[in-house]
């Protein structure tokens, strides 16, 4: 991030012609999150369907975990917005001045609900909506617990297979976080 950073300020249009090595980079960042979300997710659950009281427990260890992490992200984000002050001196031309008609849609509960609930698995993953991965990823993993005998066990042994993978992918991909 140092060596970024310098090179930014020693360099600066020169670096604008490495913005594309960032974008691969958060591109790969993004394929991967569907896989490997779908994947732990049915392993977590399916792989310990002994007890599905403890698979609740343990969800509602983790939604509790989230919220305080997230909760931490947003704080940590917020103070060092605050501190550093990005974008200061820089002037954007507004939406509106542009000729673009800004439009606000009202949010309801039961858009919220609908949007849950994905139309298609596939359309989820391909518009990379997580939360709509993570809902079919649930609803398929507690499907896959009520199977029995070879279908459970090839299901769960390819969504452990496919969770080894994508870490793997993770690593490989974490290599080119430093450019």
């Amino acid at each position: 991030m140092g060596v970024g950073v310098l090179v930014g300020c020693l360099f600066p249009e020169w670096s604008q012609n490495l913005r594309v090595v960032s974008n691969v980079f958060l591109r790969l960042i993004k394929c991967l999150l569907v896989p490997l979300v779908f994947a732990t997710l049915v392993v977590g659950i399916a792989g310990h369907s002994d007890d599905l009281k403890a698979v609740g427990r343990l969800a509602l260890k983790s939604i509790i975990y989230f919220e305080i992490v997230t909760t931490l992200a947003l704080v940590i984000g917020l103070v060092a917005v605050n501190v550093t002050r990005p974008g200061d001196g820089v002037s954007l031309p507004a939406a509106a001045a542009a000729g673009e008609k800004v439009t606000a849609q009202k949010i309801t509960l039961s858009g919220i609900i609908e949007h849950i609930a994905p139309r298609s698995f596939f359309e989820a993953a391909a518009a990379n909506d997580i939360l709509q991965v993570v809902v079919f990823a649930v609803l398929f993993a507690v499907a896959l617990t009520q199977v029995t005998g070879k279908p459970r066990e090839t299901m769960v042994t390819f969504c452990e297979s496919l969770t080894e993978v994508m870490f793997k992918f993770v690593g490989v991909i974490m290599k080119f976080a430093p450019f």
